[in-house]
């Protein structure tokens, strides 16, 4: 940990108007096995209307918590982690959804993971049951209790449904995502980790793809790419994207019109090929077709 923080890892949590998801999410970090005094909370919120203070509220005594709260001016996502990572003062910044259930050992796994790693090293989180949007909400919720995460982790890690969507990846590349021409494709800030350092660096979130959901994350994570950034699995920080109900067809078409804004901004071969396979069905294996690219341009 470096002289001048007062933290070894702040968890980064953005909400809007997902009190309950937020109690969760809370929960879970209230069960770390990090010690209290090494970790703060920071929960960011985008302009809620409902009782998301009331639930922060709860956990004042029982967390190192800061609330900040930004006037609800549209979809802001952006907007919100930034000041969650200005208000930070650990040496680490966990960024988790709202509504994500953290193993017990997540803070402990993250923070062992930048002391051996060093500088420039990015740790990307398990998710299991991210992206369930397949009718399979019924069945994921009764393998979860909210409160008690790792109970959930383990009875939801025997049934194959519901992996991380990103294993397949992950299998193929026997997890060796720090090897892959993109392997920012990956990181989803529903449960990531950077040294607040290095992010400054590259200039937090960008704000441009405020208003419309997704690549805002992916284009951080370019950044810090191209920055030296090296991507890890770290598939012992477990956790659980608790199910819940989204229009994910008008998701995909503002991910979509971010995504040209995404690929106008870097021009590169692998941000074409991502923004040309972005509304297949099938989560599409970029760093596949961009390798076959690559290649055939030596011949």
């Amino acid at each position: 940990m470096a002289n001048s923080d007062k933290y070894y890892v702040s968890v980064i949590v953005p909400t809007y108007n997902r009190s309950q998801l937020l109690d969760y999410t809370l929960n879970s970090i209230c069960l770390q096995t990090m010690d209290r005094s090494n970790f703060e909370v920071i929960v960011s919120d985008d302009g809620s209307s409902d009782n998301t203070l009331e639930v922060v509220k709860k956990y004042e005594d029982k967390l190192n918590l800061k609330y900040l709260f930004q006037e609800d001016k549209g979809y802001r996502p952006a907007s919100a982690r930034n000041a969650g990572i200005t208000e930070s003062e650990g040496t680490v910044c966990l960024l988790v959804d709202c509504g994500v259930l953290l193993n017990v050992n997540c803070l402990d796994e993250h923070y062992r993971f930048h002391i051996e790693k060093g500088r420039n090293a990015i740790a990307i989180g398990y998710v299991y049951g991210f992206d369930q949007g397949d009718g399979l909400f019924s069945n994921l919720k009764r393998l979860v209790v909210p409160d008690q995460p790792q109970e959930s982790i383990r009875r939801i890690s025997k049934d194959k449904l519901f992996y991380d969507v990103r294993e397949y990846h992950y299998t193929t590349y026997e997890d060796r995502i720090h090897d892959l021409p993109a392997p920012w494709l990956y990181f989803w800030t529903c449960h990531v980790s950077i040294r607040k350092e290095d992010l400054l660096i590259v200039g937090l979130f960008d704000t441009i793809y405020d208003g419309r959901w997704g690549c805002e994350d992916n284009d951080l994570g370019f950044r810090l790419f191209l920055n030296g950034g090296q991507f890890y699995l770290l598939r012992d920080a477990e956790s659980i994207h608790y199910p819940h109900d989204g229009d994910w067809v008008s998701k995909v078409e503002q991910g979509y019109q971010n995504c040209i804004l995404f690929h106008n901004k870097f021009q590169t071969l692998e941000t074409k090929v991502f923004l040309d396979t972005y509304k297949n069905e099938i989560f599409t294996d970029i760093n596949a077709i961009c390798m076959r690219m690559r290649l055939a341009e030596k011949v």
